[in-house]
């Protein structure tokens, strides 16, 4: 009698997670943005347990014409495809909603998604009115809204004809999906799984002191929010080691090759989106080829704010202090479930202050939320019959974080080249290691 075969699961990302690209090369696998390679990783690296063998789809192969011919390969060759989302259920993703579900409609093994959010203006979230929307507003008709809820209804129900539940980011794209007509019992609500990275146990410390001007501040920034122009000159002006960093491709790629990828914009020009600007020739706008170097690098950070979600998410699991700049449903949704630090960007003014930010900075919500909600997400997983890495000997995950070291040592690009004299790097330690000493230091 053959043993048994190890159990086979494909994951959608953008790129493998131990995958070390050149830093141009790195552009074009992000997905637009390198924050959706967290919640890709954390999800691999969950899903990284004893027995189990991984896969990666990428996003290239998901395209309208290889429809039939993916399903055929997905079939063949695992037992179950998940998909980590973000907030696809935004207005733009109609289109690939119906490409989507006439991929899973050929499928005959189970599919998870895991994490998908709804992207509403605070306005449309509060008013329950459930109007899609992107970070700019809405910018349709209602007979759009109407063929793109359609789009949603028919992904969401393809899925759910392959699994046991939805997994969603939080309690307001929950009431998304009951607008759309799904029923509570095949929505689990799970947050963002990007905030589960380091497992159980995961705790953040309160730092001690201050800021100082030596500070080292790590921000991000959207040049669509306008009100958020005046924190990120004011921070920039008073702490001469914040920098920068150019987690969205079209800045990624300003950064790397001095591409003016943003050469019609006209905004606010203290928003660094030309290689003219100071930040771009002060060398403080960096960019990392791989996630895991980009988290790493934030360990030596003192505080990271502004309105990347993700931006906010590396800086945590770097262990350093946090206050996002929540602007969107989508990003209340994470903070408010997790209990991350955040300040609506509606609340700012000219006179807001980092120093204010960091003042408000308080771990012990996420801390008290963190074993409970790791619980329910590792619950949901089990429900819809996935294996995860935390129960059994652990020797998958020591392999998954063994794969990682290259990648964890690659070198940043620094806008207008590398400075005279670049921050010095931390002395390399394993993941593992690095895990234990974060669980460690935050459980005393």
């Amino acid at each position: 009698m053959s043993e048994a075969r190890p159990r086979r699961v494909m994951i959608r990302v953008c790129q493998p997670p131990d995958a070390n690209l050149p830093a141009l090369k790195s552009t074009d696998l992000i997905g637009g943005n390198q924050g959706n390679l967290l919640f890709q990783f954390s999800t691999a690296r969950a899903l990284a347990a004893d027995d189990v063998t991984q896969s990666y789809i990428s996003y290239g192969e998901f395209k309208r014409n290889a429809i039939a011919a993916n399903a055929e390969r997905i079939n063949a060759e695992c037992d179950h495809l998940v998909m980590p989302m973000s907030s696809s259920l935004r207005f733009q993703m109609g289109p690939k909603m119906e490409q989507w579900a006439n991929l899973i409609d050929k499928l005959t093994i189970p599919v998870t998604v895991v994490g998908i959010g709804a992207q509403l203006s605070l306005e449309e979230a509060t008013s329950a009115r459930f109007r899609p929307s992107r970070v700019t507003g809405l910018t349709a008709s209602r007979a759009e809204v109407e063929e793109h809820e359609a789009s949603c209804r028919r992904f969401l129900s393809a899925v759910l004809e392959h699994s046991d539940t939805i997994g969603v980011r939080g309690e307001i794209t929950q009431q998304y999906l009951r607008h759309l007509g799904f029923p509570d019992d095949r929505i689990d609500v799970i947050g963002c799984p990007s905030l589960f990275m380091w497992g159980p146990g995961h705790r953040w410390a309160q730092p001690s002191g201050g800021l100082t001007p030596t500070s080292g501040i790590s921000l991000s920034f959207d040049h669509r929010i306008p009100s958020t122009a005046a924190i990120l000159q004011r921070t920039v002006d008073d702490y001469a080691a914040s920098t920068v960093y150019a987690q969205e491709r079209l800045t990624a790629r300003m950064v790397i090759a001095g591409e003016e990828t943003r050469a019609e914009w006209r905004g606010d020009d203290r928003f660094p989106v030309r290689t003219s600007h100071p930040l771009y020739q002060q060398h403080r706008m960096l960019y990392y080829p791989t996630a895991w170097a980009w988290i790493d690098s934030l360990r030596g950070a003192d505080f990271a704010f502004g309105p990347r979600l993700h931006g906010t998410i590396a800086a945590l699991l770097a262990g350093i202090p946090v206050n996002l700049l929540a602007h969107d449903s989508r990003t209340v949704e994470v903070a408010s479930y997790h209990g991350v630090p955040h300040t609506l960007t509606r609340d700012l003014d000219d006179d807001s202050t980092v120093e204010q930010l960091y003042d408000a900075f308080d771990p012990a919500d996420f801390n008290a939320r963190y074993d409970e909600l790791f619980t329910r997400f590792t619950d949901f997983l089990t429900r819809n019959g996935l294996a995860h890495a935390y129960a059994g000997s652990g020797a998958g995950l020591a392999a998954f974080d063994q794969s990682l070291e290259k990648p964890r040592q690659a070198t940043p690009r620094y806008s207008a080249g590398p400075p005279s004299r670049p921050a010095p790097k931390k002395s390399p330690i394993s993941l593992r290691e690095r895990v234990g000493a974060l669980l460690g230091r935050r459980s005393r």
